[in-house]
């Protein structure tokens, strides 16, 4: 018997979470699905507890397994930290 896994690459939070990327220009993450994509290609730092934390509560929200909302925070403070990590090395 098979099992289709839905998900939701469209869902999106309430407030966009605006970062600069390295080339200067800024992006307006929409949800958890543009959050994973934005970490997989703009990341510098793909490691540690609070990229995983985000990256795993990101898949869990576009599989419907927790509130789309409950991932954005986790978001933010992984980009926040890929941020130091990066001022810690230059």
């Amino acid at each position: 018997m098979s099992t289709v896994i839905r998900i939701a690459f469209a869902a999106r939070w309430r407030r966009p979470v605006h970062v600069e990327g390295a080339d200067l220009l800024g992006r307006a993450i929409k949800g958890p699905g543009d959050a994973l994509r934005h970490m997989q290609e703009h990341f510098r730092h793909k490691s540690g507890p609070l990229y995983w934390s985000a990256f795993n509560l990101c898949h869990s929200a576009i599989r419907g397994e927790v509130r789309t909302e409950q991932a954005r925070p986790h978001f933010v403070a992984a980009c926040a930290e890929d941020d130091a990590r990066d001022h810690l090395h230059h």
